[in-house]
């Protein structure tokens, strides 16, 4: 069985497979947690798993600083992957979930190249 930190660590070496794989043999109360939820989200875009994303976004954007930023990241890299499928309509969600998340976040946002190609 993983721990969190075991995790985390696969996921700063860029081994997001193996980090996801250690969430899942985490007991399912700690799956849960929002600091196992910020490693999978973080796993998402690398694993293509952009449906769990948006799933585990619209619960940590509603959290704690850290819980937003994570979820606020996720859109962007939503955003950049939609544009670059052309997925125009789908990549402007992603951008107004970021602002949604993010409020504080929207005078950089506006300087971001892929939020100006969207407008």
């Amino acid at each position: 069985m993983g721990t969190l930190k075991e995790a985390e660590g696969l996921a700063e070496l860029g081994l997001y497979a193996e980090a996801w794989d250690a969430l899942d043999s985490l007991p399912a109360v700690e799956r849960v947690m929002p600091s196992a939820l910020r490693v999978r989200i973080d796993c998402c875009p690398h694993l293509n798993a952009w449906s769990d994303g948006m799933q585990i976004a619209k619960f940590l954007r509603h959290g704690t600083d850290i819980n937003r930023l994570a979820s606020a990241n996720f859109y962007l890299e939503l955003a950049r992957f939609c544009v670059e499928h052309d997925e125009l309509a789908a990549a402007k969600k992603a951008v107004h979930d970021f602002a949604a998340t993010l409020p504080d976040a929207q005078k950089h946002l506006m300087n971001d190249p892929l939020v100006k190609l969207l407008l």
